[in-house]
């Protein structure tokens, strides 16, 4: 997930397979879970930025590329600290249907949109997150680990990927924003104690033309 309208540098993890995993502000941690046999169990490592390529996690430094594969030879799975807890993903109520559009935040402050889709493959999540630039004191560090966790609640079931995301939006006809012939929207919201997520799924006729876009919102 590309955050290159965010000032603070991002620190991207994959699988073997070249699939981002998930994204963790610079200094934060991520909990590495041995599997059973190894006998260290779950051990949490602060994360240093290096370079886009590159993360020191503890105290080694690791090409991302180098770090997933090492990860998969011995059977650990690694997911951020900082999740949010205690938050659903509910299609949107019928008040909401303004805020799944750029020209208004009628009510709310909008800090900004990411929007992405799935790759050519299905199983890919190529996404860029666009500034409102009339709200960018919003953009505060404390902001970004939520967004990079708001995103990593997405993705462990909704934008899991492009069919996860399409069976979702099919198992919830209530959510559906429109629909002619050729496409459906849905959209479905998380909120915290700040900020309200809207995520907009567009689900066209032609499954692999299927994208998503996160609106976010700041309730103060």
């Amino acid at each position: 997930m590309s955050m290159t309208s965010i000032p603070n540098k991002t620190i991207r993890f994959i699988d073997s397979e070249y699939r981002e995993l998930f994204c963790i502000p610079d200094g934060a941690n991520i909990n590495i879970i041995y599997p059973p046999e190894d006998g260290r169990g779950t051990v949490t490592s602060p994360c240093k930025y290096l370079d886009e390529m590159h993360v020191r996690v503890g105290g080694n430094d690791f090409h991302c590329c180098e770090f997933a594969s090492r990860m998969k030879a011995i059977g650990a799975r690694y997911e951020p600290e900082t999740q949010l807890r205690g938050v659903k993903i509910i299609p949107y109520a019928v008040d909401d249907e303004k805020y799944f559009d750029l020209r208004s935040d009628e009510g709310k402050i909008r800090i900004g949109h990411l929007a992405g889709d799935f790759g050519n493959q299905g199983d890919r999540f190529h996404a860029n997150f666009y500034t409102n630039e009339k709200r960018s004191d919003k953009i505060t560090t404390d902001f970004q680990a939520e967004l990079h966790s708001a995103v990593y609640t997405f993705r462990k079931s909704i934008l899991k990927d492009r069919a996860a995301m399409i069976a979702f939006c099919h198992a919830h006809p209530e959510a559906k924003l429109l629909e002619d012939s050729h496409f459906a929207q849905y959209g479905f919201k998380i909120t915290t104690d700040e900020h309200q997520y809207f995520v907009y799924c567009h689900v066209p006729e032609c499954a692999r033309d299927a994208r998503f876009t996160i609106y976010v919102y700041s309730s103060t």
